[in-house]
């Protein structure tokens, strides 16, 4: 069975997961407010939904259990992050990765035993580095 992954939050980051996930073959639920972005994102995803997750309500009818992995990609809106990650844990998605604005929501999400945290603009200054340091092209500098 192939795995399945519930993106939320289809900004830059988020939308990139979904994107990557779908040409690879997994299965994606992307989620967002934005009726734009969910319509760009169903060029792509298993399916997209337009749901505003500040909603108690907001995932009646849609069984975020059944995914093996979530991926928060709201990073501006702490609260709105940690409602969401709180909401995947409860649900009982497996494994659940989320995008941290600073180091004090990284902190946040730490308690809440989100699996995995991602500081973009961090990780990508290492990756920049690694990128440098391996570059063949810089060596002959």
């Amino acid at each position: 069975m192939r795995k399945q992954c519930v993106v939320i939050g289809l900004g830059i980051y988020g939308m990139s997961v979904a994107k990557k996930l779908s040409e690879e073959g997994m299965e994606v639920l992307a989620i967002d407010k934005d009726m734009k972005k969910v319509e760009r994102a169903s060029n792509f995803a298993t399916k997209a939904l337009c749901i505003d997750i500040t909603n108690i309500d907001a995932f009646d009818g849609v069984s975020v259990s059944d995914f093996d992995i979530g991926v928060v990609g709201i990073g501006e809106d702490v609260s709105v992050s940690i409602m969401t990650c709180l909401a995947l844990k409860e649900a009982g998605v497996n494994y659940v990765i989320a995008k941290a604005g600073d180091k004090l929501h990284k902190r946040v999400l730490e308690k809440l035993d989100v699996d995995e945290i991602v500081l973009p603009e961090e990780y990508m200054g290492v990756m920049t580095a690694k990128n440098i340091l391996e570059s063949k092209e810089l060596k002959k500098i």
